[in-house]
């Protein structure tokens, strides 16, 4: 009524350990043992055999800081808790969402460069300009020295209003070439914690001496930020 198998061919003698898989290669059955943590299974097409790689992306999220509670300013430092500022990617982004601790206040960003524990925070040395258009009516513009991109036009501090912002910096890690950024915003602003403004606008700047930059500080025009959801990204 049947026959036994070929000696040799059964999944138990080729399967063995935890973790592996089997597959068929161009003679029979054989078994591909588990890959490295973080790997995932890849093909090379027909008549090649499954493996083991490493999943690449253009598009890497690299940390994200999440703040509730009142902080000076906001960092991300080279080789500090993660960050990856300098050549492994070409482009870096950061998208989140703050508020501040003081009633009414923009937010702003500065770069620098960071070394051996100290911090070169640039206070000066921009050609930054700033453009927004709010509910009511109306537009405004300003331009400044001191940082490379900002917004125009307060958010509330209440607890439940937020900025929303997407800022790109590009040429961060070129020691020939200056360090440029955008950013594309969007404020609730309003008297006290009564919503009855927004504002939304774009800003673009750059630090006015070519050479790299491997630091970020996020700020508030006064007091500090009250809490805030950012995501640094690296793009290649």
């Amino acid at each position: 009524m049947a026959t036994k198998g070929t000696d040799g061919t059964d999944v138990g003698t080729t399967l063995t350990t935890q973790g592996d898989i089997l597959y068929r290669d161009g003679s029979g059955l054989q078994r591909l043992a588990a890959g490295t943590a973080n790997q995932v299974l890849q093909t090379g097409g027909a008549g090649a055999n499954p493996s083991w790689g490493t999943l690449s992306s253009d598009w890497v999220k690299i940390v994200t800081n999440d703040t509730s509670s009142d902080v000076g300013s906001v960092n991300w430092y080279h080789g500090v808790n993660g960050v990856v500022l300098d050549n492994t990617y070409r482009f870096y982004k950061l998208i989140g969402s703050l508020r501040p601790a003081v009633n009414g206040e923009d937010f702003r960003f500065r770069l620098g460069y960071h070394a051996s524990g100290s911090e070169g925070i640039n206070n000066s040395g921009y050609f930054s300009e700033t453009h927004r258009s709010y509910y009511s009516g109306g537009t405004s513009r300003e331009a400044r020295t001191d940082l490379i991109v900002k917004s125009i036009g307060g958010t509330q501090s209440a607890s439940e209003q937020r900025s929303n912002f997407e800022v790109t910096f590009f040429n961060m890690s070129d020691t020939g070439v200056n360090t440029t950024a955008h950013m594309q915003y969007a404020t609730i602003d309003g008297s006290g914690n009564t919503e009855n403004q927004v504002n939304q606008g774009t800003s673009g700047g750059c630090y006015a001496t070519a050479g790299a930059t491997n630091q970020i500080r996020l700020y508030t025009g006064s007091g500090s930020v009250g809490a805030c959801e950012i995501t640094l990204y690296g793009l290649k």
